[in-house]
């Protein structure tokens, strides 16, 4: 009786694994991948096929596939395994249909990213539909790094929600270099080119696999601009300006609190200011030739004997004359270094906006503390248009520990240097002094020995 039962229970059970044997068999994808190729190249199926390819590069695959039966929904996925960013390197087709016998090629966009490792991984291609099992098949790839690769990391605007017009933004550009070469002199460039505008550019110097951070880069905005967003643009310019990267950035511009007029602290004198009026003899009116001087953040934080502070000053002319002013500073000498970049002399055409940057670092000597000086600006003629006064709070920083370290290590180095110079000097004596007794002792063992005795 047992063993009928335990019959009966092992026919139930092999008709189980039969069953799921068959249901195995049938949910496999009736089709197969005929060929792949990438950028061209075909690639043999398996773990033997390497291809030198750079990354920061779009790649097209093609696909082959062909069915054994009318399939529906398919659709082919291509993918990089092993990149853990969330810029995935994967391409998915649409769904299609397949016709039995038939074979299909579809083509794919495959990104590689610039910060991929230079390394060994697989691409795998697979075929699938909405209920079978899919289709898979590997390649290896060898990931290598293109020669020249500068990207945009990150863009900071100052202020980043919203700048009013007449006011500016402070730009920095955070760039990292990807390449296998160092590269030098990045041309670093912010506008806005709706208005026209555009900063000073900076110039980097950055290593392969490292990241830089430009200077600050000033950018007015035109006191009558229109409230509204704007597209700002990054551009980055490297390998003799071959090689371009452009990132843009949206500024939302608000109205002036003041209104698009003129600002209090203007110039309002012209070259011919001077002479004298004739209210006896009327003039026709004629245009108002005004100057409007602005500066960006009048008071800022400098650390002693590191880095510095960027002060900008815009000036606008909306008057119908070329004006030419010079830019000078005072009251910094005994604390600061100052230059003024890209001259002291700036000359306006009518209509024109141009900017002037004047850079203060304090010395490692400067006293802690806030700290005033004046930016004077002086007609072609040497006459004094406006004096604007500004500060700096200076910061103790690790450059004054660390020279007086520097110092103190040099003082302990001498000296034990002159103490090694003694000691060299004492053993030499010695040395010196048992040889010329060892010599003597010699001597005398030589006279005794060569006397004769009777």
């Amino acid at each position: 009786m047992i063993g009928k039962k335990t019959r009966l229970f092992s026919a139930v059970l092999l008709l189980f694994v039969a069953l799921f044997a068959l249901s195995g068999a049938v949910s496999a994808l009736n089709a197969e991948i005929d060929w792949v190729k990438l950028d061209g190249d075909l690639l043999s199926p398996g773990l033997n096929q390497v291809q030198d390819i750079e990354r920061d590069n779009d790649f097209e695959v093609r696909v082959s596939v062909e069915a054994f039966e009318d399939l529906d929904n398919v659709e082919i996925e291509a993918m990089l395994a092993g990149y853990d960013h969330n810029d995935r390197a994967t391409a998915t087709t649409e769904v299609f249909d397949m016709k039995a016998n038939v074979s299909y090629t579809k083509k794919l966009e495959l990104k590689f990213p610039a910060r991929m490792d230079e390394d060994q991984y697989r691409l795998r291609i697979y075929v699938r539909d909405r209920s079978s099992d899919e289709l898979q098949q590997e390649f290896y790839l060898y990931v290598d790094t293109v020669r020249h690769s500068i990207q945009i990391k990150d863009i900071n605007l100052d202020p980043s929600d919203e700048v009013e017009a007449g006011r500016s933004v402070r730009v920095l550009v955070n760039l990292k270099n990807y390449g296998q070469l160092d590269e030098d002199d990045v041309k670093v460039e912010f506008a806005i080119p709706e208005l026209g505008i555009k900063a000073l550019p900076d110039y980097l110097d950055i290593e392969s696999g490292e990241s830089e951070t430009t200077e600050e880069l000033y950018l007015r905005i035109p006191v009558c601009t229109e409230a509204g967003q704007y597209q700002g643009q990054v551009k980055v310019s490297y390998d003799d300006g071959d090689e371009v990267e452009v990132e843009d950035v949206l500024l939302n511009i608000v109205d002036s609190p003041t209104g698009c007029g003129l600002d209090d602290d203007e110039d309002s004198s012209d070259d011919d200011d001077s002479e004298p009026q004739q209210p006896q003899q009327p003039q026709p009116p004629v245009a108002q030739q005004k100057t409007v001087i602005t500066v960006g953040a009048q008071s800022q934080e400098v650390v002693a004997g590191e880095g510095g502070a960027i002060y900008p000053l815009t000036f606008t002319n909306s008057g119908s004359d070329t004006k030419t002013y010079v830019v000078s500073v005072t009251g910094a000498d005994d604390w600061a270094t100052v230059k003024i970049s890209p001259l002291q002399t700036v000359t306006i055409g009518p209509g024109e906006s141009k900017s002037v940057y004047v850079y203060v670092s304090a010395k490692e000597t400067a006293a802690p503390g806030e700290h005033m000086f004046s930016i004077e600006v002086k007609d072609a003629a040497g006459n004094p248009v406006k004096q604007i006064p500004l500060s700096a709070s200076v910061v103790a920083g690790e450059g004054s520990d660390a020279a007086a370290e520097k110092s103190g290590l040099r003082k302990a180095l001498e000296i034990g240097l002159i103490v090694l110079v003694v000691i060299l000097v004492i053993i030499a004596l010695i040395v010196l002094f048992t040889r010329k007794k060892d010599d003597e002792e010699e001597e005398a063992e030589d006279e005794i020995s060569g006397q004769t005795y009777y």
